[in-house]
């Protein structure tokens, strides 16, 4: 027995996220998938892209931030 108001709550949350992620670089944008929402560590990001930790590191911290900002815009 779900609840149809927190259903089209989290629906409108998860479109929320998409088109804050769409806004980001693709760079960034795929170091904030990787990491938040498939979980992969550091280092198995690192060479998956065949990037050093700390660009990954720095690329995750600019992603978050961004998508902080979009998604802080759409929520007025």
């Amino acid at each position: 027995s779900s609840d149809p108001m927190r259903s089209i709550e989290a629906s409108e949350a998860r479109e929320l996220l998409r088109s804050g992620l769409a806004q980001l670089p693709p760079k960034l944008r795929e170091a904030v998938i990787l990491r938040d929402l498939k979980g992969l560590a550091y280092e198995e990001m690192a060479d998956q892209l065949s990037l050093p930790v700390g660009t990954i590191k720095s690329r995750i911290n600019r992603g978050r931030e961004e998508l902080a900002r979009a998604l802080k815009g759409r929520a007025r």
